[in-house]
């Protein structure tokens, strides 16, 4: 939670353009949280507060979208540690929502490039800023930050928890060791998880966009619609670099 502030903080601090877009943050942790009080005293930021057995890696996820269906069209979900240091590209951002309310077969964008898409995708538009992703994508699903059509990301999920479920039973670990087995198999972005979603959520129809990478180096991550650092959290530990950039921003983790 404590990365989550550090997040939600900057998103208000360098996204002033947003800040009429509500932020929701989903936790098992009340309101009455000292950390969880703190992110809510941002501008337009609400609590969804998950049962226990909404708390999981994949089940956290179906939770928080299904309190906000019915109410939005369209989600960005973003983890904890992808932390914003500056202003996103509003233009981009506005051109990705377009697309998305103009053009019902488009499901999602990915506003990050990394990784971004193959050279061999065809532009979405001649001259645009986004390729429409394929089966020559090794990543057709990442956590990054990506603009999605609510309802398919929801469909997505609640196959891969089904899927999930299936896999997990045939290791033989106790139940405890549920959330361990989602997030050390990355059930999502292995292999396994790539060709669910391109079974099921690609194809006539179903339309995803990326933008397009800058450049092979690792900066072009800053010219990103979503600029952002790396992940901060590798493996468990907070990185370096993250911790030297809260304190910089006035926290200290």
């Amino acid at each position: 939670m404590k990365y989550a502030e550090v997040q939600i903080t900057c998103i208000r601090r360098y996204a002033s353009a947003l800040d009429n877009v509500p932020i929701f943050l989903a936790t098992e942790l009340t309101a009455t949280d000292s950390c969880v009080a703190r992110i809510l005293d941002k501008k337009n930021t609400h609590h969804i507060h998950l049962q226990p057995n909404e708390s999981g890696f994949l089940e956290s996820r179906i939770a928080a979208v299904n309190y906000i269906l019915n109410e939005f069209d369209f989600i960005l979900p973003l983890q904890e540690d992808f932390w914003l240091d500056r202003a996103p590209d509003l233009r981009l951002l506005m051109n990705a929502l377009y697309i998305m309310e103009t053009d019902t077969q488009v499901k999602s964008i990915r506003l990050m490039p990394s990784p971004g898409p193959s050279a061999h995708d065809e532009f979405y538009r001649d001259g645009d800023n986004w390729k429409v992703l394929s089966e020559k994508d090794t990543y057709r699903f990442t956590f990054q930050a990506t603009l999605w059509r609510g309802s398919l990301y929801l469909e997505f999920f609640n196959v891969l928890l089904d899927q999930a479920k299936r896999d997990f039973m045939v290791t033989g670990q106790p139940p405890s060791d549920w959330a361990k087995f989602c997030i050390r198999i990355n059930v999502a972005e292995n292999y396994r998880g790539q060709k669910l979603f391109f079974d099921t959520c690609m194809g006539p129809g179903r339309v995803h966009l990326s933008v397009i990478r800058a450049h092979a180096l690792p900066n072009a991550v800053f010219l990103a619609p979503w600029p952002y650092r790396p992940t901060a959290i590798v493996q468990g530990s907070l990185e370096p670099w993250a911790k030297e950039f809260a304190e910089r921003e006035g926290f200290t983790l």
